[in-house]
């Protein structure tokens, strides 16, 4: 082989090495990207202990570190899991209302309309202190379907609420700290894992 046909070899064999390159980072890339927003994981530790709604038949496992508690004051929370420390909370409510909702916007997807009504509630409560810190998430656990939304309260502590339909009723599960400083003080990212492993166990 002459030098001209060599140098060509070279420079042929050069483009598809960086070709290659180039298409592994793209890759990576888009795989990164893909993961980098995924729900939060599932495999935070369960007991063998349930908590019990209220008002339905709904039960939930108590992650470890958490005890059940019972709402003697307003009598508004179906279901309430404390952490051992009190470093956070998970509520259960029933969507009360949500019905009229539906009905003026029927052709939109049942879930997002629940969402949007729930968010709404936090709109009308929180007025300006409102403030939505992730997009609207949807999923599936066990073959049931999910919305979900987090905002930042009061405080401007994170908040994530996931909407659900259980044997015809609507529910939300919030998840939410107390407090953003000393001791007591939760992070936002095992915290929705909690919440996100409890869904697993709703029977």
């Amino acid at each position: 082989m002459n030098l001209n046909g060599v140098i060509r070899n070279l420079k042929s064999k050069g483009i598809m090495f960086f070709s290659f390159i180039i298409f592994s980072f793209l890759l990576s890339s888009c795989a990164h990207t893909k993961g980098s927003k995924l729900y939060p994981e599932t495999d935070y530790p369960l007991t063998r202990d349930s908590a019990y709604s209220a008002s339905t038949s709904l039960s939930l496992r108590v992650p470890k570190g958490w005890t059940s508690a019972e709402d003697k004051d307003c009598k508004c929370i179906d279901l309430w899991l404390i952490r051992g420390d009190f470093s956070a909370t998970i509520n259960l409510f029933t969507l009360e209302n949500v019905s009229a909702a539906l009905e003026q916007h029927p052709e939109e997807d049942t879930l997002k309309t629940v969402l949007e009504f729930s968010k709404g509630l936090k709109k009308a409560h929180l007025k300006d202190k409102f403030k939505q810190v992730q997009q609207d998430e949807f999923f599936a656990l066990n073959k049931r379907n999910f919305g979900a939304y987090e905002y930042e309260g009061d405080e401007g502590l994170p908040v994530r609420v996931v909407v659900f339909l259980y044997k015809g009723k609507f529910f939300e599960l919030a998840a939410l700290p107390t407090s953003s400083v000393g001791k007591r003080a939760v992070e936002p990212k095992e915290l929705f894992k909690v919440q996100q492993s409890i869904l697993t166990s709703i029977n």
